[in-house]
């Protein structure tokens, strides 16, 4: 292999670490929220838009820091999605499928508040800084290193939450059985809302950073929805370590399919590498967790 095949081999591998990490939060958001209550979250996708969106205009002529208007949209977009859980979610709790179908009756209501809002055109936040890394001809710009380690920083930080601290312990065991966990005092009302304002944080940062590496537009949180729903399906509903595994599986398979065979398929070969799995193991790569595995006992 020549060293011309070599950069763009670890070329390759750099991208993909880049888009692993913002599926991962995706998809983190919508295993978290399914593991607890059973209700896939496509609504989720409009809440990154809104998020991409807020963060821009936070943004938008100096008014903040990009690193300061990122965790500013994922507050509010945090109270937006408690809200929405309060006044509408809440009521579905006993029967999922009718929270899968306020979900996409959100879909259209969000889209038109952005519409509202922001209007049809795209808007762009430029990197942070325009500096690369250059090593043996492999270019890494400094602004995708900074959203790899947010990533990587945020990832970690929900796991220990949800490991070592009291929220975490009471949201696993209302995942395990909620009748159980109310009976033991853990106010399960609530720690159900708590985790729709951190998947509604969730969705707003990925939207934020995505804004900074990608055009911003109607339908950037509706694409990356089917991604992040192909990689909480792959692996493994409710599982968080399977998502964010899943989540490098896809980033790796995406970038070096498109690198190396046809671009123009670049959704087809997600969703070929989660229909494959599926078929093999219907549960996903790791054991369903949550409401999933419940049904299937």
């Amino acid at each position: 292999m020549s060293s011309s095949d070599l950069s763009f081999f670890f070329q390759q591998v750099f991208n993909a670490i880049r888009i692993s990490g913002v599926y991962a939060l995706v998809a983190l958001g919508i295993t978290v929220i399914f593991g607890l209550t059973g209700i896939v979250k496509f609504s989720f996708g409009e809440l990154l838009t809104i998020g991409a969106f807020l963060t821009f205009s936070l943004w938008d002529n100096d008014r903040l820091p990009f690193l300061i208007a990122v965790p500013v949209a994922a507050v509010v977009v945090g109270l937006l999605a408690l809200l929405l859980e309060r006044a509408a979610f809440r009521f579905t709790l006993d029967t999922p499928i009718n929270g899968f179908i306020v979900s996409l009756g959100l879909i259209l209501v969000l889209q038109n508040l952005v519409i509202e809002i922001w209007g049809t055109s795209p808007r762009a936040i430029p990197p942070l800084t325009a500096s690369k890394w250059v090593t043996h001809g492999v270019y890494m710009p400094v602004h995708d290193w900074i959203v790899i380690w947010i990533t990587v920083g945020i990832i970690a930080a929900l796991f220990f939450a949800l490991r070592l601290t009291k929220y975490g312990r009471a949201v696993r065991a209302c995942a395990e059985d909620r009748d159980a966990a109310a009976l033991m005092g853990i106010p399960v009302d609530w720690v159900i809302a708590g985790t729709f304002a951190l998947g509604g944080a969730l969705a707003a940062t990925s939207g934020g950073l995505l804004g900074s590496i990608n055009v911003i537009n109607l339908y950037i949180g509706s694409s990356y929805l089917l991604k992040g729903l192909a990689v909480a399906l792959l692996g493994g509903l409710g599982n968080i370590e399977g998502a964010v595994v899943a989540a490098i599986l896809v980033g790796v398979t995406e970038t070096f399919a498109v690198a190396y065979f046809q671009p123009e398929w670049r959704d087809g070969y997600t969703f070929a590498l989660m229909i494959l799995v599926l078929l093999v193991r219907p549960t996903g790569l790791f054991r369903a967790r949550g409401q999933l595995q419940r049904t299937l006992q």
